[in-house]
């Protein structure tokens, strides 16, 4: 079970017609981590293009609990350790001027 703390970004604005800085509401969801497979699901996050199944990588070998874990434009990384997360959803900007850029970070804890 994941709770965000905190997220913020860009939206773009019509009517100035550029991107401005904007807070998000923080969300709750749930990822299934399977050490073996190197995959983490994501579900119930309220964005529904972020959840799914993101493989990850390791990608310091000095710290094999950091995990970098990428679907399409969305990442996520994740210290299986601690259960601290870094959530950013960065395909807005470079596809066009539709969708928000935003980065969240977090906790998960284990049920």
């Amino acid at each position: 079970y994941c709770a965000e703390i905190g997220s913020n970004g860009f939206m773009f604005d019509n009517n100035l017609e550029k991107y401005r800085i904007s807070r998000f509401s923080s969300d709750k969801f749930k990822i299934k981590f399977d050490r073996t497979a190197k995959t983490v699901v994501i579900k119930g996050h309220r964005v529904n293009a972020a959840n799914g199944t993101y493989p990850c990588k390791v990608p310091w070998s000095a710290y094999p609990a950091e995990l970098s874990c990428v679907q399409h434009m969305y990442h996520f990384n994740f210290n299986t350790d601690n259960g601290r997360f870094v959530f950013a959803m960065i395909s807005g900007y470079v596809g066009g001027d539709n969708d928000t850029i935003s980065v969240s970070y977090g906790k998960c804890d284990k049920f």
